[in-house]
């Protein structure tokens, strides 16, 4: 009973452990004195090694509503495949909903996640290059403190017919 109580909670351990959400990407990038510059886009490295699954991807952007001006974030997404295929989309983040700020306040900060990319695939298996830029005419977007970018698996749930 001793020496199989702990292989019990070892198994129960990576039972849990392998259960929930497990993200492709979870990466949040801070900006240097809140401004994010025109031409540095964010760059994250995506492992991908099963294109039968769809993902989604979502963007959280942390912004100081004092010094912040508009109310969205766009966004310009490319996405560059092992093989150099290059697939490029525009997305934004909305900030307020019929005037109203939406997310929450973290840390004295306005956090707001939106989806830009639903049921997601991946053409090729490898390392995948993503760059998020700004898609402002500012050639520095004051006010913009963090950007998180998660691209998560999920299910196809198709309904019974």
């Amino acid at each position: 009973m001793k020496k199989t109580l702990p292989i019990l909670l070892l198994l129960c351990l990576l039972t849990l452990a392998s259960c929930g959400k497990k993200a492709l990407v979870d990466d949040e990038r801070t900006f240097d004195g809140n401004v994010w510059n025109r031409f540095t886009p964010q760059v994250y490295e995506i492992d991908v090694r099963n294109i039968q699954d769809f993902y989604n991807i979502d963007l959280t952007v942390s912004i100081d509503t004092q010094t912040y001006r508009y109310d969205v974030v766009p966004v310009t997404v490319n996405l560059y495949s092992p093989n150099s295929e290059r697939r490029m989309f525009y997305a934004e983040v909305p900030l307020k909903l019929n005037g109203r700020w939406r997310g929450e306040v973290v840390e004295g900060r306005r956090t707001v996640s939106n989806h830009i990319r639903t049921y997601f695939s991946f053409n090729t298996k490898g390392t995948h290059r993503m760059e998020v830029g700004q898609a402002t005419s500012q050639y520095d977007l004051e006010g913009i403190h963090s950007l998180q970018l998660n691209i998560y698996k999920v299910a196809l749930d198709y309904p019974d017919l």
